[in-house]
């Protein structure tokens, strides 16, 4: 019976210690935020598609979106796509993406029926 006391103590150790990594984590992306430098992972991302973006910040409907906030996108033919925003070409209407297949997509936003904010970028809930 007291390896189960010591068990238990164990676990809680563990989650604490999680939710304080997940904090540091969030301060982090956070700091690096207002110092606007997002970190993406991804071999598919160059400098030179993210200068070719007009906007990094910008309001699509009634959502605010930057760089780096996780979507899912329900597109008109009943599709749906989920990624990472990395920004919009404003001459162009197009909406540029970073899927979790690790591909990149560049959608016009006429073709977008409907838009869920998945999580913000260095938003801690």
């Amino acid at each position: 019976m007291n390896y189960i006391g010591y068990l238990i103590n164990f676990l809680i150790v563990l989650f604490i210690v999680s939710i304080f990594g997940y904090l540091l984590s969030v301060l982090k992306e956070k700091y690096d935020l207002i110092n606007n430098k997002v970190n993406l992972q991804s071999k598919k991302i160059t400098q030179k598609l993210l200068d070719e973006l007009d906007l990094k910040i910008f309001k699509l409907g009634n959502l605010n979106l930057s760089i780096g906030d996780e979507i899912k996108i329900y597109l008109k033919n009943n599709n749906s796509i989920k990624g990472t925003v990395l920004g919009a070409k404003k001459e162009d209407n197009l909406l540029c993406i970073l899927t979790l297949e690790d591909k990149i997509l560049e959608l016009k936003v006429s073709k977008i029926k409907k838009l869920r904010i998945i999580s913000k970028y260095g938003r801690i809930l």
